[in-house]
This record gives C-alpha cells, structure tokens and sequence, in this order.
C-alpha cells in the first residue's frame, strides 16, 4: 500500500504547517466535512468553493490539501494565478495532474504514457477553439501552434475550411480518450498502490485570473476532466468571477446563470470567527511582551489586561465588515502606532492617553478612505453610521449594546468643546458630566457604565495639563495613523 503523506508530494510541507488542527480561524468541522462530502463523489463532480475576497479560501485549500493526503486521497494542487501568463490552462492542468501524481506514485510514469500522449496531441494545436480564434497578430507570438496556424495561412479556402473539420474531429475524439484513459489510469494507481478514489483537484485563485484565461481554465475542466473518479474544488469569489465573465461577454449578459454550468454545486465558505482567529496570534503575550499597558494609558478598560483590545478588534472588524487580510494589515498598524507612543515614552518620559477604539476606527476610515476621517477634528466628534452595520451589536461581557453608539462615544471622549463664558472662550471636555449621565440613564448596562467610568477616570486624570502628560486628541490620531498608512 502507497502511504500517500511518506511519498515526495509536492507540497508536503503543508502536513506540517497547513491542517485543520492548526487553522486559526476555526474551521476544522467545515474543512472535515467538505472533504467527506467530495470523496463520496465517483462520477466527475465540480464544487465551487466560494468565498469573498480575504476570506481565507487559499489557507483552507491548503488544509484540505493535507487533509486528503492524510486520508489516502491522491490529491492535485494548482495557483492558476501563477499560470496566468499562458495562454494555455489545458497544459498547465494537464501538466500539473501528471506531474503531481508522479510524485505521489513511483510507478505512474508508465501507468501514464497514454495520456500523455493523447494531452500532447491536444496540445501541439490541433485545437479547433484555438484555430478559430487566431489571428495574424497570434502568429506573432512564440507559442506552441505557430507552424501550424502558419500552414492555416498559407493554405487555400477548401484547404483550410477541410483542415478545420479533420481539426474538430480529432478534438472530440482526443476528449473521449483522455476522459476514458483518465479513469482508467485512476482505477490503476487503485488497483497497484492500493490509494482511494477519487483524485481531488483543487483550483485556486481563479477569480485573480485574467477574465479569457478563468473562462479558458472552467471550460478546459467541463471538457477534458468532467470524468469518473475526478472531483474538482474551483475556489473563487463568485461574483468577482461574474464580474469578469461580463468584462468578456458584456454587462447585459447572464454570469450566474453561465457560471452554473460549471458547477455541480456550490459551498460557501462562512466569515470566520474573528476573536477565534485574534485569540490564536496571541496578541495579549504581544502586547504584554512590549509594555504597552506599562508605558502608555490604553482606554477604556484596558488598565490591567489586554483583553480588551482584542474584543474592540474583533468587534469593530465585523461592524466595518473586514476580511481576514484586512484584518492582518490593521493589526500590524494597530502595533506600529503603539510603538510610536511608546517611542515618545521612552525619550520623552511623557505618559500618553489613547483611546484604542479611536485608533482602530482610525485606521479602519483612513485605509478605507472615509470622509469622516476628513472632516473629523478636535472640536468635532463627526462619524458617518455604516448602513449596513446599522444594527450591529457590540458584544463583550454579556453585553448587547450597538457598535455605533461605543464607536460614537469613544470619539467624544477624544473631543473638546469651546464655551464662551463673560466674552472668554474656554476650552472644556466634550463630554460634560451631564452628557455622561444621560447615555448611562438611557442605557440600562453594567458595562456601558463601567466603560463610561473608565473615560472619565482618564479624563479626570489628564485635567491638570501636566506637562509629562499627553491626551490624544483627534489630530494626534489622524497623524500617526496616515504615518502607518504607509504600511500595506
């Protein structure tokens, strides 16, 4: 018996690096459940995994890589993305499935020779798709059928035109071989080495591709590798791919309904749990690690642990409605924010209080670039309500309280107002005792006014205009935050 994870696959780095037993964002029960749901399939099946962009799709085909190749499942990885620049996805698929299968069986070489075969005569432009589509700018190009496609040129009408029909016959019966000798290899590396069935493709970062080129790569996977003990995963973002399909046909034409014919079904594949994926960095020993908590006032609620920071994250990701990559990049300006705060620490002994909410929807309007972001200064606390995110609760200690109102209030903590009293301007906190008490009596919540509390505990703190003191305001904010905008 051929134990597929001892052999010299590919990738077999990833059963180290990439399983469902180290995915940070939760999804073994998922990743173990498609893999049982695409093995119970014999008869040519197409899954499109679909999930929006950032949504971790490349990870999860990784672990599901290692996953089957632990179970015994002769398994096929291929980036389309890297194979882009061709004009070619039948070679590449072609090319990759052979390669990667020898790697998985010693004997295979032999096992193979007839398909190679027949994908050589396919390849080497006898292609009637291709022959119809050429033009004289094509011949120009150093590609694989040009003596052909020149031969087509130089040939009269009725030569050409019988060229073309020997061409399409010879294609329909190269597709039938290949189908037929694809599932005759299978049950062979079956039968010899004892391996299961079926062969699992797995197709990534087609929605990356050129618009000609994913088309292209779908069509090549209906026609030449729809077969018996085949199953393919297409990962995409389906309506990125909709998308691109209208640049080709226009955007009057009907995607999805073209799309389906690819696909035998589809799965999707969720938004991951956020606080899951931020408790697995381990930002708390991070933050701990560089003193943050020690050499700056974090508010609010983040006096004696960095627990807090993590639920603002998570929570006010979801409301912007981050991917996992956009949330990779906040964390990393969240941190060189702070080790800039800390940095003045250091060399000027000057103890800063920031509002780490602030900072985060800082970054979040800066990157996304957000009017607010703009408009927003020292005497006006301004923010424009996500509409989408209208109804989003902020959770964190038992609490439902909407995601708006603690982004709202975070921002006034961080504002001052100008009050003329007997014709001299004075300048005062935004939020007035009075204000705080009203949020509190309209908000029946032991966290809100715990929250409350620890704002006005920083702002009672920082009143005294002590020179080794600084309290961040809108404009210390915005230029920290566009100096780690650089950061992509």
């Amino acid at each position: 018996m051929t134990d597929l994870k001892d052999q010299n696959i590919k990738y077999k780095n990833w059963l180290d690096t990439s399983t469902f037993d180290n995915c940070k964002l939760n999804r073994k029960d998922y990743g173990e459940f498609l893999c049982d749901y695409i093995t119970g399939e014999k008869e040519g099946f197409v899954l499109n995994l679909n999930g929006h962009w950032g949504a971790g799709k490349t990870e999860f085909l990784k672990r599901m890589y290692s996953e089957l190749i632990t179970r015994n499942y002769p398994t096929i990885y291929i980036d389309s993305w890297e194979s882009d620049f061709t004009n070619d996805p039948l070679t590449v698929v072609s090319s990759e499935l052979l390669t990667q299968l020898e790697k998985c069986h010693e004997d295979i070489t032999d096992i193979s020779s007839d398909v190679k075969d027949l994908f050589g005569k396919v390849i080497k432009g006898t292609v009637i798709g291709a022959a119809g589509m050429i033009t004289k700018a094509t011949y120009g190009e150093a590609s694989v059928g040009t003596e052909f496609v020149k031969t087509l040129y130089e040939s009269d009408n009725k030569d050409f035109m019988n060229q073309l029909k020997d061409d399409y016959s010879d294609k329909i019966t190269a597709i039938h071989n290949i189908r037929n000798e694809l599932s005759n290899l299978a049950e062979e590396l079956q039968c010899n080495d004892d391996t299961k069935l079926p062969i699992v493709v797995l197709i990534d970062e087609l929605d990356r591709c050129r618009p000609t080129y994913a088309i292209n790569m779908l069509e090549v996977i209906k026609h030449f590798f729809n077969t018996r003990y085949f199953v393919f995963v297409v990962a995409t973002d389906t309506t990125q791919l909709c998308e691109s399909i209208k640049a080709v046909y226009g955007n009057n034409f009907d995607s999805k309904t073209y799309l389906k014919r690819f696909f035998n079904r589809t799965a999707e594949l969720a938004s991951p749990d956020i606080e899951y994926y931020l408790n697995s960095l381990e930002l708390y020993e991070k933050y701990e690690k560089h003193e943050y908590l020690k050499t700056l006032d974090l508010f609010p609620n983040t006096s004696s642990t960095p627990v807090e920071i993590i639920y603002y994250i998570a929570n006010i990701s979801s409301y912007y409605q981050l991917s996992i990559r956009d949330i990779d990049q906040l964390i990393a300006k969240i941190e060189a924010c702070l080790r800039y705060a800390k940095k003045v620490f250091i060399e000027k002994e000057i103890t800063q209080a920031i509002n780490i909410i602030v900072l985060i929807v800082a970054i979040i309007e800066h990157d996304r670039n957000i009017e607010a972001f703009y408009k927003r200064n020292k005497l006006l606390p301004t923010f424009e309500l996500l509409e989408v995110s209208r109804n989003h609760s902020f959770s964190l200690n038992n609490s439902k309280l909407k995601t708006s109102l603690i982004i709202k209030l975070s921002l006034e903590s961080i504002s001052k107002r100008i009050v003329t009293e007997q014709g001299h301007p004075s300048t005062y906190n935004f939020l007035t005792h009075d204000k705080i008490r009203t949020y509190s009596d309209n908000n029946h919540s032991a966290y809100l006014s715990n929250h409350i509390y620890d704002i006005e505990r920083i702002l009672q703190k920082y009143s005294n205009q002590n020179p080794n003191q600084k309290f961040w305001l809108w404009d210390d904010y915005k230029k920290v935050v566009e100096l780690a905008g650089n950061i992509t």
